[in-house]
């Protein structure tokens, strides 16, 4: 006998669509800033690529919401997560065409890379300029990117990854969501809107601190976005001297507040800053930039060198706080594990992240306690939120799923002949969204190992676990 699906249980394509069609608006609204930049910085190039880009976004996506039907029926967490991967994959196409125009870099592979690496808030850049000096507007171009990339991807962890319970349950909840009993998609903009106005709040607070620390207003925003973003804004930062060590200070202090993200920004909304400092994935994270900081003390690095090089790395961003080369002297095995950890589960930081580490070390602490007491029973909580053996289980799944990509990456990088440590820093720099501190500039990728490098980086965004359901032409079926 044969099941009959229902009209509940297909997927619902009028949602999905048009949802993404409102999502294309605001990439094209968001290209008006540096098209204003542009104009005033004499970059005829940029202009023309941020009008036709615009256009050709807002035309077709009021094309599909003036053609696609009115949906009849609710949209559930699945569609919710077909908009998404389907947008991670779509979005880098569409904000390409500026790293095109105007740079002698002609690849349009190139200029896909640097939409996916700045959206994702990897950082990453293969685009080849002028010397070391880029387009004001692309430069605010990936500023805007960064912000968006870091918009959806809290706001999915927030959302459609706890409504989901990838990674376990407690992992991505918050009190700014729960499961609607109406459309799915009515209770997204929520919490877009307030993770929005957090990011920019953290932004502009950290903006400020930093002018009236003496830095100069445009390395001020750039390290500002960069820094609650999780990224890095300035394609050159790397190379850059650091600040002096009252405005690293601060900006190391914002960097904390970007890479613990929700963590921290929900108690500071509500007033709570004790909340904020003693959550636990701040106190890991804490705890993490002291131990790795620690480790790297016997092979020469001084303990403020440390504490500056497992910031950056634990939080997956790349921004200097040293002049000092840390990064050379440091062992591969021992740079990439910070990165690998990555920061907080409800932050635009890339990485596993420290809330997987947290519930996996409270499993194995209970089995230590029971080894003497075989008849008790004992729990563990996250969050004040009783934990059971299915989010154990699910968050071993998700760390074997997270160590086979690393490999599958690994090897497609070395069947395109690269070294061994190259294929290291390029998988898991782009797993962990941490290109640009694993890679640095590299402007001499092939068009294999770029386009591998994008979907490496989008597999990280996207948390690994939620491409799978997609794999499946049931997914897409219902």
């Amino acid at each position: 006998s044969g099941s009959v699906r229902t009209s509940s249980d297909t997927m619902n394509y009028a949602s999905i669509v048009r949802v993404l069609a409102l999502i294309m608006l605001i990439l094209a609204g968001s290209a008006l800033l540096p098209t204003l930049v542009a104009a005033i910085a004499g970059e005829t190039d940029q202009v023309v690529a941020f009008v036709v880009m615009a256009t050709g976004i807002t035309v077709l996506a009021t094309s599909v919401l003036l053609l696609t039907p009115k949906p009849e029926r609710k949209a559930r967490p699945s569609d919710a997560l077909a908009v998404v991967i389907i947008w991670w994959f779509v979005a880098p196409f569409a904000a390409a065409l500026p790293f095109v125009l105007g740079v002698p870099d002609r690849s349009l592979l190139h200029a896909i890379h640097e939409a996916a690496s700045c959206l994702t808030t990897t950082g990453h850049t293969v685009v080849l300029t002028e010397g070391s000096s880029w387009p004001a507007s692309l430069v605010v171009w990936r500023g805007i990117l960064h912000i968006l990339g870091g918009l959806a991807s809290i706001t999915t962890a927030a959302s459609v990854l706890a409504a989901i319970n990838l990674g376990g349950p407690g992992i991505h909840r918050t009190v700014l969501f729960t499961v609607p009993e109406t459309s799915f998609f009515d209770a997204v903009p929520r919490v877009a809107r307030a993770v929005f106005a957090m990011m920019i709040i953290c932004i502009i607070v950290l903006l400020g601190l930093l002018i009236m620390s003496g830095v100069p207003f445009p390395r001020a925003l750039s390290d500002s976005v960069s820094a609650i973003t999780t990224g890095l804004v300035d394609p050159y930062a790397l190379g850059r001297r650091a600040l002096p060590p009252f405005p690293n200070l601060i900006l190391g202090a914002g960097l904390i507040v970007g890479a613990l993200g929700l963590a921290v920004w929900l108690p500071l909304k509500d007033r709570k800053p004790r909340a904020a400092l003693m959550d636990p994935e701040t106190l890991v994270f804490l705890f993490l930039i002291a131990a790795f900081a620690t480790l790297v003390i016997p092979i020469g690095v001084s303990l403020g060198d440390g504490v500056a090089w497992a910031l950056s790395d634990l939080s997956t961003s790349g921004l200097t706080f040293t002049n000092s080369p840390v990064r050379e002297s440091i062992p591969l095995p021992i740079l990439v594990l910070p990165s690998l950890i990555g920061g907080s589960a409800l932050s635009a930081a890339g990485g596993v992240k420290i809330a997987r580490l947290i519930v996996l070390g409270r499993r194995a602490d209970q089995e230590f306690r029971q080894l003497g007491y075989r008849r008790s029973v004992l729990g563990f909580r996250f969050r004040d939120r009783d934990l059971d053996e299915r989010s154990v289980i699910g968050v071993w799944v998700y760390l074997i799923a997270y160590i086979v990509a690393v490999f599958v990456m690994m090897i497609g990088f070395s069947f395109l002949s690269l070294p061994f440590e190259e294929t290291i820093r390029l998988s898991i720099g782009g797993l962990t969204n941490s290109g640009a501190l694993l890679l640095g500039h590299t402007d001499n990728l092939d068009g294999g190992t770029t386009g591998l490098l994008i979907l490496s980086m989008l597999l990280g965004r996207l948390e690994i676990l939620a491409v799978i359901p997609a794999l499946s032409p049931s997914f897409w079926r219902g």
